[in-house]
């Protein structure tokens, strides 16, 4: 059940004036927004109570809503209503005062009036639904740098005026600067220098060659090997063996005839150009088999080769690794005609370096 001082709460939110017969009326003036610039404390817009003791006549506000809210009859309103109002005045002849929740309290002043002592807690504005009040918390202004160079400087025109200003504020920005900028520096470095090991690691780039370059080894004349003719068995047909084209076995005779024809054509063309390149000093042009650390992996690819035909197969170092090249040529036509032939008879990984 809704007492009294529960209906006056919530009647002052919708109601200027609340009449209590008998009592009082409990009148409503909003107040609009207010700042104290010495304390920057902001008050949201309210309302004052105040309490008009002259105000009397019965209207049947406070009685309807209670019997409506507490599904009573207005009789019973009424007598609750007359005891609320016996109470009041019991309480202030004995000189104390009367609390109202959320409102404030009743108390006698030295004139004998009622007065009310109001609860600041409770904003009966409606306008001001969701707002409070708070203080406002000034923004630091720091001095920039341009700001505290022109202050040292007029400091320093004034003869009689020391300079009171912390030269050492004038470099904090500089040296902030600094310190965010090295970091950068150091993560570019580092991936530039990933990507040098990352373009030297898969041979795109030989930045050895460019940093330590060494003159290509020419085979002189007098070191040309003559090739040896390989031994044919009786009963298979003899067919001229190159340095450049291999072949695997057949299984008809058919087959290896066909194989044969194009290897004497393939022999003849190749045996004039290792002539020519081998008369030629400036043949800096090889084609690559390998590249090893170690020189006795070299030397066993060289003869690997060399078993298989390549004659002119040899091991050269440059760079502190050892290549193992099927030969030397003197232009790039000639070098991409014998590699096209080596990749013909299978060796996909051989390459050009000049």
């Amino acid at each position: 059940m809704k007492t009294i001082a529960e209906a006056i709460f919530d009647l002052l939110f919708v109601r200027d004036t609340v009449i209590v017969p008998g009592l009082g009326a409990f009148v409503k003036k909003p107040t609009s927004a207010n700042v104290n610039r010495v304390a920057n404390y902001f008050t949201a817009p309210s309302s004052v109570i105040e309490f008009n003791d002259k105000l009397r006549d019965d209207n049947d506000l406070i009685v309807n809503y209670i019997a409506e809210e507490s599904n009573i009859p207005l009789d019973e309103a009424r007598r609750l209503l007359a005891i609320f109002v016996s109470d009041c005045f019991g309480v202030l002849k004995e000189g104390k005062s009367v609390t109202l929740k959320g409102i404030g309290s009743l108390r006698c002043d030295w004139s004998s009036d009622i007065v009310l002592d109001q609860d600041t807690s409770s904003n009966f504005n409606s306008d001001s639904f969701g707002l409070s009040d708070f203080t406002a918390v000034p923004v630091g202004h720091s001095a920039t740098k341009a700001e505290i160079r022109a202050e040292i400087e007029q400091q320093q025109k004034e003869k009689n005026t020391p300079v009171t200003v912390d030269e050492k504020a004038v470099h904090e920005d500089e040296d902030d600067h600094r310190r965010r900028v090295w970091p950068w520096i150091l993560l570019i470095l580092l991936l530039l220098i990933a990507a040098v090991f990352g373009l030297q690691y898969f041979r795109i780039v030989d930045f050895k060659q460019w940093l330590w370059p060494q003159d290509p080894i020419t085979l002189p004349i007098d070191m040309v090997i003559e090739q040896e003719k390989p031994i044919v068995a009786p009963d298979s047909t003899a067919m001229p063996e190159t340095d450049t084209i291999l072949y695997q076995e057949t299984d008809t005779l058919t087959e290896r005839d066909s194989l044969g024809i194009l290897n004497e054509q393939g022999t003849e063309e190749l045996t004039q150009l290792e002539q020519e390149i081998a008369s030629v000093e400036d043949a800096k042009i090889m084609i690559v088999a390998g590249c090893f650390s170690n020189e006795e992996n070299a030397h066993r690819l060289e003869a690997k080769l060399k078993d298989s035909g390549y004659q002119s197969a040899c091991v050269e170092m440059h760079g502190g690794k050892w290549f193992v090249s099927y030969g030397r040529y003197r232009t790039d036509d000639e070098a991409k005609a014998a590699l096209a032939k080596i990749k013909a008879d299978g060796e996909a990984k051989a390459w050009i370096r000049k």
